[in-house]
């Protein structure tokens, strides 16, 4: 089970997805639980996404 914590460790900078759940959980074959998180995270604040790259950061990164 990945945890808030373990995401924004991950995310030193910018990065797609399928990068972050290589990361964190490279034996999954799904992404929903991943994307699931992500989006309750960004509706936290915690995280942006630019809908142009396509790559997830920590909100408090520039």
């Amino acid at each position: 089970m990945t945890t808030e914590d373990d995401v924004l460790g991950a995310l030193t900078k910018p990065l797609a997805v399928y990068a972050i759940q290589r990361l964190l959980d490279p034996s999954s074959k799904t992404t929903d639980a991943l994307q699931d998180l992500l989006m309750r995270m960004r509706a936290a604040g915690k995280l942006k996404f630019n809908i142009k790259t396509g790559l997830w950061s920590r909100a408090d990164a520039s």
